[in-house]
């Protein structure tokens, strides 16, 4: 558990960088330190402990551990670090560092070093660290073991370069520390303080955007599509949106992880286009297509815009220009609510069939679906819409990857309900731990909805003293990996259930047991309907509600739907 010390206990490293780096992390503001256990950061882990400022997490494993601080730094928007000793602990934490990266998470990942001269010479624990993590983080750097004023200038210049690198990117970095023996020296004082950092602003240099010229474009074309991807919730951005879309020529688009709500935007983007004809998808192609924020979870919007190329394709965010449908013509380098204040009061409003062509398709949509969803019994559609529809007021939902996170977009969500999931990267690595990063400071209930084969591949993301007692797990087994029956192409492999699925019999009893959850197995509708609002309420332990639904052919069911 977090520690607690009195000053009389308190034991802080001899070693000058130790406290160098503390307190410059200290300086900034930093305060959430995620220790993985281990000898060569020994001196780290336990001066952080003790440090008064510093609030530590021990999580044993190094992968679970970097999702972990990114849940907790998604949440927080500030800097989280994650500390490990040498070796091979280090590039456990890649997979966390890739997402934090593609998804502008702030992360200082300090990694423990053996001294150099002993790296490629076969001494335990030792591989090549230095730069181990350069081409997913912002910025690397190695500290040197010199302690003289020299050397401490140096390296205390070299960790604020990393520390604003982070915050002006909200994007990981990498600091590796070497260390020689002795390594576990400590007093019970403090030898390097510093005041209060002042932090690099964002974006330091900027592209100039010519609103005037953009907001032209934007009047003379009578089919503009907005397409929003992954985006933290914003009730400005929301706002801003909403008086984008009064206009008869605009359609919004948003998924779950847009966090958008309005009933002038199309939440459900695969149920309205998934099975249209070519003729009608022409039609619906935009003049131009403006994009907003991150990765895409509809490969149908991503496919129907590269068959169907606009005009031309603006791309609105403050890091990332990606070319994701091949017609990127603008790059726009901004704060989207900071864009769209200057620009939306520069355009009107045009007379255009646009909406509406869209919205009948909609509405004809949405009266199919419904009538699926009376007709179809105990399923992962099923399921899936229950859950939506009871999740807690105010509850924040972190979805796992694959199959959840689709099934996710087919359902209206509460304007309540944040949504989160790692689509930075799109693995199931780490959907566990993150979703239990996040309940750790988010101060709210948080409920993981996620499939058998990412728990069970991220269980120790269970292992975990940190959890508050309403944190709330629902596992959906299939089975195993039953995305794989959905998408084209596996089906025709012949191992579809051998190599893809991944068919399996395990359950998660056992689990929760060992890692004190409350479990409860749900194996029809009935049961859910019955257990789904007690699951929420207070209990001394967070549960784990595991619904079976392995004995159904969902992959039919969804097929079906699409058919639709």
């Amino acid at each position: 558990m977090r520690c607690n010390l009195t000053d009389l206990e308190k034991k802080y490293s001899k070693k000058l960088n130790v406290q160098l780096i503390a307190e410059t992390f200290k300086a900034f503001g930093i305060e959430h330190i995620v220790l993985s256990p281990g000898s060569r950061n020994g001196a780290l882990a336990t001066h952080f402990t003790h440090h008064p400022d510093f609030k530590t997490y021990s999580i044993v494993d190094e992968r679970s551990a970097g999702f972990v601080a990114l849940g907790m730094a998604q949440q927080l928007r500030k800097p989280v670090v994650v500390c490990c000793t040498s070796g091979s602990a280090l590039v456990n934490y890649y997979p966390a560092v890739t997402e934090a990266f593609y998804q502008n998470v702030p992360l200082i990942v300090l990694s423990a070093d053996r001294p150099e001269h002993l790296v490629d010479n076969f001494d335990g624990q030792t591989i090549r660290q230095k730069n181990t993590l350069h081409a997913h983080t912002y910025h690397s750097t190695q500290l040197s073991e010199d302690e003289s004023t020299e050397s401490l200038t140096d390296n205390l210049g070299l960790i604020k370069k990393a520390v604003n690198s982070c915050l002006q990117n909200s994007g990981p970095v990498h600091i590796n520390m070497p260390f020689s023996e002795p390594l576990y020296e400590f007093q019970d004082r403090i030898d390097i303080q510093f005041d209060e950092f002042k932090t690099a602003n964002p974006l330091s240099q900027t592209i100039e955007i010519d609103y005037e010229n953009l907001a032209q474009k934007w009047n003379t074309a009578t089919k503009k599509l907005v397409l929003v991807g992954l985006q933290f919730p914003d009730e400005k951005l929301n706002e801003w949106m909403k008086k984008l879309a009064d206009d008869e020529s605009v359609v919004v688009l948003t998924e779950t992880t847009s966090n958008l709500h309005s009933k002038q935007f199309f939440n459900k983007i695969d149920s309205v286009i998934y099975s249209l004809k070519d003729e009608t998808l022409e039609k619906l192609k935009p003049e131009i297509l403006l994009t907003i924020g991150q990765n895409v979870v509809s490969k149908k919007i991503k496919a129907f815009i590269r068959n169907y190329k606009p005009q031309q394709h603006w791309h609105l965010d403050e890091f990332w220009h990606p070319d994701t449908f091949q017609c990127l013509t603008d790059k726009i380098q901004s704060k989207p609510v900071e864009f769209l204040e200057k620009f939306v009061p520069k355009i009107y409003q045009q007379n255009s069939h646009y909406f509406n062509d869209w919205n009948s398709i909609r509405i004809e949509k949405e009266i199919l679906q419904n009538q699926f969803a009376e007709k179809t019994g105990f399923s992962d559609f099923k399921v899936f819409e229950k859950l939506i529809q009871t999740f807690p007021e105010k509850a924040q939902i972190q979805y796992g990857n694959s199959s959840v996170i689709r099934y996710a977009q087919l359902f209206d969500h509460s304007i309540s309900n944040e949504i989160f999931a790692n689509r930075g990267t799109s693995g199931i690595d780490g959907s566990t731990s993150t979703a239990a990063g996040a309940s750790i400071v988010n101060g709210k209930q948080t409920v993981l909805v996620t499939g058998d084969i990412s728990f069970f591949y991220d269980s120790n993301g269970l292992w975990n003293n940190y959890l508050p007692n309403s944190f709330r797990i629902i596992l959906i087994n299939n089975g195993g990996g039953n995305i794989f029956k959905i998408i084209p192409g596996p089906e025709n492999s012949g191992v579809v259930e051998d190599v893809f699925e991944t068919r399996h019999h395990l359950r998660a009893n056992h689990l929760a047991e060992m890692f004190g959850f409350e479990y409860i197995e749900i194996n029809s509708m009935e049961e859910l309907n019955s257990e789904i609002d007690g699951f929420y309420q207070n209990s001394e332990k967070p549960k784990i509600m595991e619904i079976n639904t392995s004995k159904v052919e969902n992959s039919k069911v969804m097929r079906a739907y699409f058919e639709l």
